[in-house]
């Protein structure tokens, strides 16, 4: 992000949300609105998500069994596939970020 104004109240903010186990990785896009900014932003937890439009990773979320679901890639183009719970994939959180802002 090139440029990030902390006064600014409303807006939408796009974070993207990294998983990975072992070598294996997939990101999650989310665009929040409102009146929020920089840390409250970032405090993403699957104990309170389960609908992700925007994934390179094949993620849902399977309600009768209460597991999510995704397919990790790593560099050599093998894939992990994983279903867990809410702590399980907050675990493989390895990164949070503001990729983009948009004033309105």
């Amino acid at each position: 992000m090139k440029k990030y104004d902390p006064n600014i109240d409303s807006g939408v903010h796009t974070v993207k949300i990294t998983l990975q186990a072992w070598d294996y990785v997939g990101h999650i896009i989310q665009k929040i609105k409102g009146n929020c900014k920089g840390k409250q932003i970032l405090d993403f937890d699957f104990e309170c998500e389960n609908e992700f439009p925007d994934n390179d990773c094949q993620l849902t979320y399977d309600e009768d069994y209460g597991t999510f679901n995704c397919v990790l890639v790593n560099e050599k183009g093998d894939t992990l596939k994983c279903a867990c719970d809410a702590e399980e994939m907050n675990n493989m959180i390895v990164g949070v970020e503001i990729i983009d802002f948009t004033e309105g």
